[in-house]
């Protein structure tokens, strides 16, 4: 008889847990064999008893599942960990990355994934949740879809840019012109000009980017 894959699961959510274990015990060769219901706990239970899986939720009270996982892996390098969480946070799951977690399920999916991501985690792969994974590739695209302050910059005439660097000088539309020898509404053009370039809005925007990026 094959050994079955023994596994520990944390959530301070009862129903939850409850819920999850039959879907994983459903699946021949997956036993469920400890239970916690904080970060702590299931620590305690990981260390000592080492489940082939360990599946901690990530917000749960006197420890949280994201520093139980640190200090499992720690101990215990080779713990096959898998991560919960209710949230698309990207920080969190950089430091996931970081802490050598091998799994990460968002909880609204958990029970189509989590049968997947226990098998990926015990033939030494990764899984992230194929919405996380889109929320990531969303999050990039937009990053490259916004250019950075200096790629703007970039787009404005010379004109522009002694004008913008006036205004950074808390010089009024009158002074510019005066100082650039133009008309005032030409100074104004430009300024509308640039307020578009750099998509700014709002009466101060424009002083608050020069002042920034001056």
């Amino acid at each position: 008889m094959n050994k079955k894959t023994t596994i520990l699961i944390a959530d301070d959510h009862p129903i939850f847990l409850k819920g999850l274990k039959e879907v994983i015990e459903a699946e021949p060769g997956y036993e469920v064999i400890f239970e916690a219901k904080n970060g702590l706990e299931a620590l305690a239970i990981a260390k000592t008893r080492h489940p082939m899986v360990t599946i901690l939720d990530i917000d749960m009270p006197e420890m949280n599942g994201l520093v139980a996982a640190e200090e499992l892996i720690k101990l215990v390098p080779e713990a096959n960990v898998i991560l919960l969480t209710m949230h698309k946070a990207k920080d969190t799951f950089l430091r996931a990355l970081d802490v050598g977690v091998a799994g990460y399920v968002l909880k609204e999916n958990a029970v189509v994934d989590i049968i997947q991501a226990i098998e990926a985690v015990m033939t030494g792969n990764s899984y992230i949740s194929p919405e996380m994974s889109s929320f990531l590739l969303s999050q990039r695209r937009a990053a490259n879809n916004n250019p950075t302050a200096n790629e703007l910059l970039h787009t404005l005439t010379p004109s522009e840019m002694k004008i913008l660097k006036l205004v950074g000088n808390y010089k009024s539309s009158k002074a510019i012109a005066d100082e650039l020898f133009i008309s005032e509404k030409t100074v104004s053009n430009h300024r509308m000009n640039i307020l578009k370039k750099l998509n700014l809005n709002g009466k101060n925007s424009l002083l608050r980017f020069a002042i920034e990026h001056r």
